[in-house]
């Protein structure tokens, strides 16, 4: 045969001959085998066993006994965490070194040694995830119930320390066993999502801090938001004082915050259905509130004080001022007589030449002089003269004669000048405009007789000096003091004493400060009482029929124009304990309503009544149209307003803003306890026996996995 060179290419097939024909009964050969038959169907994979179906009663038992177990092992972490570490834990470490690791028996954890327990006790063992998750729910719970009951404990025994750690341990029980709940729960639901041991440990914390964590941030953003920082809860602490101080009642979130924002929304509250009645009431109990603390300070400083018998009571008080001075005189006179003997020659020179002076005559017109002359004190200066010539004379007075010295001339006893000083100085305290001597001729008289005492007091001695200087000093500031007090009582009524002593307030407190000071404390409480009834009483123009409508305006702007000496004159010197710093507090609150929303400032309500027609109309229209979107957007503006200003207004709600927010006691306890049920949270098998897991897992539709020790089942 001949062979070709290879081309690269297969020969062509060599055209086939012609069939020959098949034998009866087969079929032609094609040149194709027959196709392979078709492999079988697989058949159906036999359905998973269904769950068990129990009965309610069966569930129910079956979820309390899963419960029971895990109330149970949480009970027992915090020995766990006792016992593992100081007795369990150290064992197996010494039979790991002497035997080899997982070379023997081993002592179980507590925890492990409590599974066990219950299981062979018939506690059913948790099957499902859900299972599961509500079994460590309880045990965290369960944990924090533990610790409580232990911090408890640990709270009565001795020693300061041991104290203080068992009341941290047991602060906030409730918070506690929702943190131990929450913080278990999030585990389990982590484990169960498959999550690894850090996983767990991290959810096990979070879920423990948000019970305590969550609040508190929560409530620093809202009142932040509401406030502002420490300065702005500061302020609404102090606003709330205010208010609870001047009127025992509470400021709204605008008027405690003072923020522009609350304030505005206030007064807009004030101008919308719903919102205006809660925010008018609200104003008229602060108003009425204000009122009443006002009538109650005025009747506890003095019953039923008037004008008039404020008036009364500025005279009797004044009378009692003088008779104290003509006391503390006798008595700083009577030091004086200790050093000077009765019978004692005094010079009276000054006292003649101020009475010569006093009824002197006009030169070169002695008719004339008669008229400008006063008969009494003409009188006096005769007189005075023959007393003197008489002793000059050796007309000796019977006190005089036991001395042996007789008077050179000018001079007269000293119980003599002394007795006339005194007799001059009551016409001066009595002296009135119908008095035949002015009060100027007795003013010069006992100025002159008071010269020469204090020159009989100087030869008599340093004491005598000292005593006649007290007295000379104190006298003259008596009569001056007097002298001043008369321009104020020297009326026709007692109503115009009143408005005489209570005038000029705003310029300055010196006079009202002399009369406070001079009065017993019974009148100046009266005088206290009758002027702050004055400072509330409302204008004219809203005045009502019996006069006496209260106005925190108008009490706000009487007390500003009073100038501080005057305040403090009058309600610091009442006698009445802490009286300036109530009707201050009083005054800041009167000011802070004023700044605050309109409403609370006598607003005419304009703006109000227009709204209330706007939305009736709108309401009209909505009505009559049948615009049922309409109609609920205006019925949700009342609502709307109505719970808003129920918020602004409510008492509770406004001091929060006031108070720091403070951690709850129970942060470190739940950290502490997370870390427990999280270091007990060893990998406990559901089953020791294999066939056992394989016929849970059957139930269930679920598989079965190893873990150290045992066998779980999971669902697939």
């Amino acid at each position: 045969m001949e062979l070709k060179p290879f081309t690269g290419e297969l020969d062509a097939p060599s055209p086939s001959p012609a069939a020959a024909p098949a034998p009866p009964g087969l079929t032609p050969f094609t040149g194709q085998l027959d196709p392979a038959p078709a492999p079988a169907a697989p058949a159906p994979a036999a359905p998973a066993p269904a769950a068990p179906q129990r009965t309610a009663a069966e569930s129910a038992a079956r979820g309390f006994g899963i419960g029971a177990r895990g109330l149970v092992q949480g009970l027992v972490d915090l020995p766990a965490t006792v016992t593992d570490n100081l007795v369990a834990k150290p064992v197996n470490a010494v039979l790991d070194a002497v035997r080899g690791k997982d070379n023997g028996p081993r002592m179980q954890m507590l925890g492990e040694a409590t599974g066990n327990l219950l299981t062979k006790a018939g506690l059913p063992v948790a099957e499902t995830a859900s299972e599961r998750v509500v079994q460590d729910i309880n045990r965290g719970g369960a944990s924090a119930v533990g610790g409580i009951a232990t911090g408890a404990g640990l709270s009565n025994a001795a020693g300061a320390v041991t104290q203080a750690v068992g009341k941290t341990m047991a602060a906030a029980p409730l918070t506690q066993v929702v943190s131990g709940a929450a913080g278990q729960g999030a585990a389990a639901l982590t484990r169960e999502g498959g999550g690894g041991e850090g996983a767990q440990l991290v959810a096990n914390i979070a879920g423990s801090l948000a019970p305590s964590v969550v609040p508190f941030a929560a409530q620093t953003a809202v009142r932040g938001a509401l406030r502002g920082g420490e300065a702005g809860r500061q302020r609404v602490a102090e606003n709330i004082k205010t208010f609870e101080a001047a009127s025992g009642t509470v400021p709204t979130m605008g008027q405690a915050t003072q923020s522009r924002t609350l304030q505005a929304a206030e007064t807009g509250l004030s101008n919308v259905i719903g919102g205006s009645g809660i925010m008018a009431r609200r104003g008229e109990a602060q108003a009425k509130a204000l009122e009443d603390s006002v009538q109650r300070l005025s009747q506890e400083l003095a019953p039923d004080a008037t004008g008039w018998g404020a008036g009364e009571a500025i005279t009797k008080g004044v009378n009692a001022f003088k008779d104290s001075v003509k006391t503390t005189q006798k008595q700083l006179y009577g030091k004086l007589d200790e050093f000077i003997p009765s019978n004692t020659p005094v010079s009276v020179n000054r006292t003649q030449e101020a009475l010569k002076a006093l009824n002197e005559g006009i030169e070169g017109a002695p008719n004339l002089s008669q008229f400008f002359r006063n008969a009494k004190i003409g009188s006096i200066e005769r007189a005075m003269l023959k007393d003197v010539e008489g002793a000059t004379l050796a007309n000796i007075a019977p006190g005089m004669s036991s001395t042996g010295v007789a008077p050179a001339a000018g001079q007269l006893p000293y119980q003599a000048i002394q007795k006339l000083r005194t007799l001059v100085g009551q016409e001066i305290s009595e002296n009135s405009l119908t008095s035949d001597v002015p009060r100027s001729k007795w003013r010069a008289l006992y100025a002159a007789l008071s010269d020469d005492l204090g020159t009989a007091a100087e030869q008599a001695g340093p004491q005598a000096q000292q005593a006649w200087s007290r007295a000379n000093q104190y006298t003259k500031a008596s009569i001056q003091r007097l002298d001043q007090l008369e321009n104020i009582v020297n009326r026709e009524a007692p109503e115009r004493v009143f408005k005489a002593a209570t005038s000029g307030l705003a310029d300055g407190g010196t006079q009202i400060t002399r009369l406070m000071k001079s009065m017993p404390e019974e009148n100046r409480r009266e005088v206290a009482a009758a002027v702050l009834q004055r400072l509330g009483r409302a204008k004219n123009s809203v005045q009502n029929e019996m006069g006496d409508a209260f106005s925190s305006e108008t009490f706000l702007t009487n007390l500003a124009a009073m100038s501080m000496p005057a305040r403090r004159a009058l309600f610091s010197n009442s006698g009445f304990p802490g009286l300036e710093e109530k009707v201050m507090m009083m005054g800041k609150m009167a000011a802070n309503r004023r700044e605050g929303a309109q409403v609370f400032s006598n607003p005419s309500g304009t703006a109000r009544q227009a709204g209330l027609v706007g939305y009736f109309a709108t309401l009209g229209t909505a009505l009559g149209t049948g615009n049922i979107p309409l109609l609920a957007k205006l019925t949700a503006v009342p609502a709307g307003a109505a719970i808003a200003a129920k918020f602004m207004t409510n008492p509770d709600r406004v001091r929060k803003l006031g108070e720091q927010v403070v951690m709850s006691d129970a942060l470190v306890p739940s950290v502490i306890g997370a870390g427990t049920r999280a270091q007990n949270d060893q990998p406990q098998p559901a089953f020791r026996n294999r066939l056992q897991a394989g016929e849970a897992a059957r139930r269930i539709g679920g598989v079965v996995v190893p873990v150290p020790g045992g066998f779980d089942v999971r669902s697939k």
